[in-house]
């Protein structure tokens, strides 16, 4: 159940939208945690490479950090339409703060088998998350302030792509990689700072009886709100075939740093050009006035960020793949913000939270995909006939998500999509804005 936004004036058009006030504590406490985010994610991977000595610890990580998401997203899209975002987010972060503490005092005894499970519940709650901010962001601002504001979100998010890896890296080098408890304990507090700073947000209305029976539907309802709208279909298998691609990239960009770059550190190069492409793409939509995007537009945009991860398996110069790597994160920027803003647009808030869910599942199901045919394949294959393979396979899901499926002539069709009493569908009503740009950073914080 989501509480549904109080009634609010319009802000002006040319007013500053992150300053004092609850846009700015939701952005603030994003931009802290991000960073957190990816001290975990560095510092496991070299904690648990130092002490098994294998590449087997951190790609079992990978799939340990993937496999909880897709559950994980269904169950926040649930809780946000049921409890409200807000709640859903302070408790998620709070508990999230917890189980990253408990990763910490796991590394710290060498205790690897516990790291993989703390780490598993750790990414449930991560892709709980997800949905529920998405369902937070259009109760923060007015109808034309969303676009920017999702603007925002996602220039801090893409901002900690960019140094997020760095700051960890360098933490690491500085004070020895015997310090990564360190660095999971640091990120456990970001988690407490972003709860509190959630907890101080307005409250914003109560949802209506009716609302309250719409957001206790089940968490698969989203599923079969996406797969029956069109957009919401195209941009769920869009996220399939793009987080497979780049989760198959990741598995194997060591193996590419090595042979393009001359040392596998060197695939750093690749996060930092993807995060400075999202940022230049963010930023240039701060100060938007777009409501939302067409299925042409987003289909251009898609294909402006999977063609680039193809061409980095045929290039085989290593400043033309820092290029590419940047082209691919400059095209996911305003396909991200823009598209779950009209995500947003079309769906009701009390049902943003299922919906949001639903598109979140379709995208951790791809880097599952993604992780597992790297494994499988890449071994016998080499690096870059697998990744080949998977940018295949992901342009193939990509152009399925354009087709549309022959409408039935019968007007019955009303009764199996659940239209509402009066004649609506529930997942239509009521002023529809918001949306989050997280999905760039998330894709590559595996």
């Amino acid at each position: 159940m989501s509480t549904m936004p109080a009634v609010r004036p319009e802000r002006p058009v040319g007013r500053p939208l992150v300053g004092p006030g609850a846009a700015g504590r939701f952005v603030a406490g994003r931009a802290l945690s991000n960073c957190g985010d990816w001290l975990t994610t560095v510092a496991v991977s070299v904690a648990l490479y130092t002490l098994t000595r294998s590449l087997a610890a951190p790609a079992m990580a990978i799939l340990f950090r993937v496999a909880p998401r897709p559950v994980g997203a269904l169950a926040g899209g649930h809780l946000a339409d049921r409890f409200g975002p807000v709640p859903t987010l302070v408790v998620l972060n709070v508990s999230r703060a917890c189980v990253t503490g408990a990763l910490a005092v796991a590394l710290r005894a060498d205790a690897v088998p516990l790291v993989l499970a703390l780490l598993a519940l750790t990414q449930a709650a991560g892709g709980a998350a997800q949905p529920a901010g998405q369902a937070a962001i259009p109760r923060l601002v007015p109808a034309a302030d969303v676009a920017r504001l999702n603007a925002a979100v996602g220039a801090v998010d893409s901002a900690a792509l960019a140094v997020g890896p760095g700051i960890a890296a360098g933490l690491l080098g500085l004070l020895g990689t015997g310090s990564a408890a360190w660095l999971v304990t640091a990120d456990a507090l970001t988690f407490l700072v972003l709860a509190a700073l959630l907890a101080g947000l307005p409250r914003l209305g109560r949802a209506t009886t009716a609302e309250q029976e719409e957001g206790a539907a089940g968490p698969w309802t989203g599923i079969g709100m996406v797969l029956r709208r069109p957009f919401l279909r195209q941009l769920a298998l869009a996220q399939l075939g793009i987080f497979a691609t780049i989760t198959c990239l990741q598995a194997v960009l060591p193996a590419a740093a090595q042979q393009r770059f001359g040392s596998a550190a060197s695939a750093g190069w690749v996060y930092t050009a993807i995060g400075a492409g999202n940022v230049i793409g963010a930023v240039a939509l701060l100060r938007t006035r777009h409501r939302g995007l067409g299925a042409r537009t987003m289909a251009l945009l898609t294909l402006g960020e999977l063609i680039p991860l193809g061409a980095f398996a045929l290039v085989g110069s290593a400043w033309v793949d820092i290029g590419l790597a940047g082209l691919s994160g400059l095209a996911s920027a305003p396909y991200e913000i823009l598209a779950m803003t009209e995500v947003a647009r079309i769906v009701s808030s009390d049902r943003l939270g299922q919906a949001s869910g639903a598109v979140w599942l379709f995208g951790y199901a791809g880097m599952l995909a993604g992780g597992l045919l790297a494994a499988a394949a890449a071994p016998r294959l080499g690096w870059m006939p697998t990744l080949l393979l998977a940018w295949a396979g992901g342009g193939a899901v990509l152009v399925a998500g354009w087709l549309q499926p022959r409408r039935p002539r019968r007007p019955t069709l009303a009764v199996l999509v659940g239209r509402s009493r009066s004649g609506r569908h529930p997942e239509s009503k009521g002023v529809r804005t918001g949306g989050s740009a997280r999905g760039r950073v998330e894709r590559w914080n595996t």
